[in-house]
């Protein structure tokens, strides 16, 4: 550790009065000039302050090096007694000396000093005064042991002194690659860095990453045993204070009451492995600049400030579980679930994390449980083939009864709005509320938000309907072909169309406020989330927009047919298509890079596609769904978002 040595101070010693010392009988009066090296001998200086009775006694101190030589031998010193010189020259000479660590040490032996004969002396630095500090001489290597007058700092272990809590906050500011550095300095450091605040903190950092634990628990998901921090009985965990600045030493597998800013508690859990946790709902996301997969570490503040995530779960599993995950998707190829029940072609699904809902050319509505792929229910509403849909996802966790909502739209010209609940024996039961007429053709695509039902027709028609009173709000009218897709987002209305346009749509106005070109064939797929548009043609190319300029910024080029689907999710940059050429890609949006594609699961031409961090499904002119799950054998991945 190198440290400003502080400033000598002012001798009060005569060195007028020194004489030569004597030889004593072992012959250690000074160290040797071996063992101390090339920067002892600076304290020889001729810029020391001269002195007449020095020059006297010494001949000359300006003498040449062999006049060093001869009066410094053993055989030229005069006898010196009283005791008190004999210890103070070898004081004096330690206190005057500037050693290097290695040297130091060695200085403890004393022996007959002999200058080089090598050394030009009037190159060398002056020294202070008579302090005999060299002038540039500011810093220097300091022992514990080293006999100095006044005491010297040690090395501290500054992380393991402050509390625990100040330690963690600390720690939430590194990435984590220096968090990992920081498991190998001691015993503490890797406690503090493994504290389930700091991992909490990496886990969030990263883009897209989210927990659910509401969700999680509702689906039946249960605390699992983990070798850090749980036992392997059932145990009621002390109450940990949730934020950065908990103890550090307490397992993280509790959360207190905490007040948000209105002074409510947020949350008040007690976690037992065998049986579920109780907590209010509870959604986190995060949200950053698009394609940042970590925050610059000299921006970025700790999360926690702000936002309540529960210190019980496992966060280091968690971040490593997650991670696990997104590498399966670039190079992993996960054992298909086929289900099969559809008499005919497959054209649309939705799901959630409970249930996979898809419309077929059989007019039937069909529920598929994801994990087992049991059907849970059939509906009969159309007279036609069920084209397209949308539902709530996730309607049930409350456990309240709520009914759900589904919109269906068919070949028939209609668009169906449906009550869903759960029946006896967990079977999904579904009655039709209302029918939305006015469209003069087949209903190709929905989109549905919390104000609107938008629907386009073959008939070239978009069509916007109130989801509250079921009314027709407008119509809006300009493309020259089926209108085969639309997307929906804070109040913009995207569509894409059979006459190779996109247009874009304000609702409250009823105007286009856009129209995009560059396909050279019809448009049959539309994703439209953030400023992104990513649309998909006959021409076999996949586009990328920017919503607001209408420049397209990136092409993707790869199937060999018709894209019919797309699914788009801007946190992770994913994109995933799908082809009459019976193929599913995955592309890295922020590259234009095809990451992954499945191909033989399908017999058929693929209509539709979807996905989440957890599963791809995609349905086929073969009759079947293909789900592609990635969480096999990851016990955490149910909290995922």
């Amino acid at each position: 550790m190198t440290v400003t040595r502080p400033p000598s101070p002012t001798l009060s010693f005569d060195f007028s009065i020194i004489s030569p010392p004597s030889p004593s009988p072992d012959r250690n009066s000074f160290p040797s000039a071996s063992r101390l090296g090339g920067s002892q001998s600076r304290l020889f200086s001729p810029h020391w302050p001269r002195s007449p009775t020095r020059d006297k006694r010494y001949n000359t101190i300006h003498g040449s090096p062999s006049s060093y030589r001869t009066i410094l031998s053993p055989s030229h010193r005069t006898p010196q007694t009283g005791k008190s010189m004999k210890c103070l020259i070898p004081r004096l000479w330690v206190a005057l000396s500037s050693p290097t660590r290695k040297g130091r040490r060695k200085a403890s032996r004393w022996n007959t000093y002999t200058l080089p004969s090598n050394v030009s002396y009037a190159d060398l630095q002056p020294l202070d005064g008579e302090e005999g500090e060299l002038i540039d001489d500011e810093a220097c290597y300091v022992d514990a042991h080293d006999p100095l007058p006044s005491p010297l700092p040690t090395l501290t272990d500054f992380l393991s002194r402050l509390p625990p809590e100040i330690a963690i906050y600390l720690l939430c500011f590194l990435d984590l690659s220096s968090i990992i550095a920081c498991q190998s300095v001691s015993r503490t450091w890797n406690m503090l860095a493994n504290d389930s605040a700091v991992w909490r903190e990496l886990f969030y950092r990263r883009q897209g990453w989210g927990i659910n634990l509401e969700r999680a628990i509702a689906r039946g998901w249960r605390l699992p045993t983990f070798q850090e921090g749980l036992t392997e009985s059932p145990t009621s965990l002390t109450p940990v204070p949730d934020s950065p600045t908990s103890h550090a030493f307490k397992p993280r597998m509790s959360l207190e009451p905490t007040s948000s800013s209105a002074g409510t508690p947020t949350a008040s859990v007690h976690v037992h492995t065998s049986r579920p946790v109780s907590v209010r709902p509870l959604t986190l996301t995060h949200t950053s600049s698009p394609w940042s997969p970590e925050h610059p570490s000299d921006t970025y503040l700790p999360l926690s400030t702000s936002v309540h995530a529960p210190l019980f779960l496992p966060w280091r599993h968690l971040y490593q579980t997650r991670s696990a995950l997104d590498a399966r998707w670039t190079g992993t190829v996960p054992h298909p679930m086929y289900l099969r029940g559809h008499a005919d072609s497959v054209y649309c699904l939705e799901f959630d994390s409970k249930r996979i809902i898809s419309g077929s050319r059989d007019q039937t509505i069909k529920v598929w449980d994801i994990q087992t792929g049991r059907c849970l229910g059939t509906f009969r509403g159309h007279h036609g083939s069920v084209l397209c849909l949308k539902f709530e996802k996730d309607w049930d966790i409350k456990g309240d009864g709520k009914k759900g909502f589904m919109v269906s739209g068919s070949s028939d010209r209609k668009a169906c709005v449906w009550d869903i609940w759960i029946g006896e024996g967990g079977e999904v039961r579904a009655q039709v509320r209302a029918v939305l007429r006015g469209h003069l053709d087949g209903v190709l695509d929905l989109r549905v938000d919390d104000q609107w039902i938008v629907s386009c027709s073959k008939d070239t028609k978009i069509r916007v309907w109130n989801r509250e009173t079921l009314e027709l709000y407008r119509t809006l009218s300009g493309h020259e072909g089926p209108v085969n897709s639309v997307g929906l987002q804070s109040g913009l209305i995207v569509s894409a169309s059979g006459d190779t346009k996109m247009m874009l749509w304000d609702i409250e106005r009823g105007t286009c406020l856009r129209t995009f070109d560059g396909h050279d064939r019809g448009l049959a797929c539309i994703e439209f989330k953030d400023n992104f548009i990513v649309s998909g043609s006959s021409d076999c190319k996949i586009k990328v927009w920017n919503a607001t300029t209408g420049e397209c910024v990136r092409t993707l080029v790869g199937h060999d047919a018709l894209v019919r689907a797309l699914a788009l999710d801007p946190a992770s940059g994913r994109l995933v298509s799908a082809s009459y050429d019976k193929v599913v890609k995955v592309w890295d949006l922020r590259t234009g890079r095809m990451i992954q594609q499945f191909k033989q699961h399908h017999l058929g031409h693929i209509f539709d596609v979807k996905f989440d961090i957890h599963r791809i499904v995609s349905t086929s002119h073969d009759q079947r769904i293909v789900v592609l799950d990635f969480t096999q054998n990851l016990d955490t991945a149910a909290l995922f978002t």
